[in-house]
Formats: structure tokens, sequence, C-alpha cells
């Protein structure tokens, strides 16, 4: 697998990480309002080293979290301005 294959690679299943984590986070604090949930969910975050304010950015920017398209532009948006 050459390097950009891998590159890519990595980065799709970072951003599926990232599109299920705030799926599993908007579920547990907007339909469950689970507070325990939530904190473990941001604890894993946490472990994980994610990144907050991408995950903030896909959680509360008005996205549909169960719209993957919206989901990528949204995500793809964000990451354009980290870029700059």
């Amino acid at each position: 697998m050459s390097v950009g294959a891998a590159m890519e690679c990595r980065i799709r299943n970072d951003r599926q990480s990232y599109f299920a984590l705030a799926r599993e986070l908007a579920n547990a604090q907007f339909i469950l309002a689970d507070s325990e949930l939530s904190c473990r969910l941001w604890q894993d975050v946490a472990d994980r080293e994610l990144d907050v304010a991408r995950l903030l950015h896909l959680l509360y920017g008005g996205w549909d979290v169960e719209d993957d398209e919206e989901m990528l532009e949204a995500d793809q948006h964000f990451l354009s301005l980290k870029l700059v």
C-alpha cells in the first residue's frame, strides 16, 4: 500500500470515528439526556486525544448527525478552516 493510500485510509477511518462519536454524543445528550453516558463518551474523547473542537462543530453546527453527506460537508469545512 502506498503512503498516499495509507494516509487516505487513515483519514477515512478517523472521520468515521468522529462521526460515530458525534452520533453517540448527540443521542446521549439530546435524546436520552443521560449525563452519565455523556460523561463516559466525553472521557473516551479525552482518552483517545480526539479534537474536541471538531466534535463540537459536528454536534452544535446545526448539521443532521444522521446524514452522512451533511456530516462530511461539515467536517471538510471545519478541517479547511484549521488549514488557514
